[in-house]
C-alpha cells in the first residue's frame, strides 16, 4: 500500500511520520524556495491579478502605493531600532541593523568616490519570480521598494539603482550616496 492509500485508510500516526525529518535531511533544500523567494512569488502573483483587473496603469499605480508604504514603514522601523539604541541614522547603522538577511542577495561591495556600490547578481526575490514566469511583476517591487526603505530610514541617504530589467545586464547595481558633495 502506498503512502496515500495508507493515509486514507489509517490516517496519521507518529510511527508513520517518524521518518519525515530524516528524509527531509536527505533531500536537503532541493525543493525549498530560498530566502524571501516565496514572498516574491506571492507578490508577483498578486501583482499579476491586480494588473489584469485594473489594467497596467491603474494596477501599477496601486501596487506602487502599497510597495512604497511598505518600504517606508520598513525604513521607519529600522530607524526606530537604531535610535532606540542611541545611535545616529547613518548608512553604516542601516547596514548593521537592517531587517533583511543579506544571504538573500550576496554581494561584494566596493567603493567609488566615497560611495558604496553593491552589484547584486544573485537575488532570491528575482530568481523565485523568474522560476514562476512572473519576473515582470516582481520588477514592480524592485522599481520602488529600496528607494522607499531608505526614505523611511533616512532621506539623506541617496540611492542610484541600475536595475537588471532596465539595463539588460545580469545584475542590479546599487550605489549608495551619503557624502554631501556627491549628491
Amino acid at each position: 500500500m502506498d503512502d496515500l492509500q495508507r493515509e486514507k485508510k489509517k490516517g496519521l500516526s507518529m510511527g508513520y511520520l517518524k521518518d519525515v525529518l530524516f528524509r527531509r535531511k536527505l533531500i536537503g533544500k532541493k525543493y525549498q524556495t530560498p530566502g524571501f523567494g516565496l514572498t516574491a512569488q506571492l507578490f508577483a502573483s498578486m501583482s499579476k491579478v491586480i494588473i489584469e483587473r485594473l489594467g497596467p496603469d491603474e494596477g501599477e499605480k496601486l501596487i506602487r502605493e502599497a510597495v512604497e508604504n511598505f518600504g517606508r514603514e520598513r525604513g521607519r522601523r529600522i530607524a526606530q531600532r537604531v535610535t532606540a539604541l542611541g545611535k545616529p541614522l547613518s548608512f553604516k547603522n542601516w547596514l548593521i541593523y537592517t531587517d533583511i538577511d543579506g544571504a538573500n542577495f550576496p554581494v561584494k561591495p566596493y567603493l567609488d568616490n566615497a560611495d558604496l556600490l553593491a552589484p547584486v547578481t544573485t537575488c532570491s526575490f528575482h530568481a523565485a519570480a523568474r522560476e514562476w514566469g512572473l519576473e515582470e511583476y516582481a520588477n514592480i517591487y524592485c522599481k520602488y521598494a529600496d528607494f522607499a526603505i531608505l526614505d523611511g530610514y533616512n532621506p539623506h541617504v541617496k540611492l542610484e539603482l541600475e536595475q537588471r530589467f532596465k539595463t539588460g545586464k545580469d545584475h542590479c547595481l546599487f550605489r549608495y550616496i551619503v557624502k554631501d558633495n556627491n549628491k
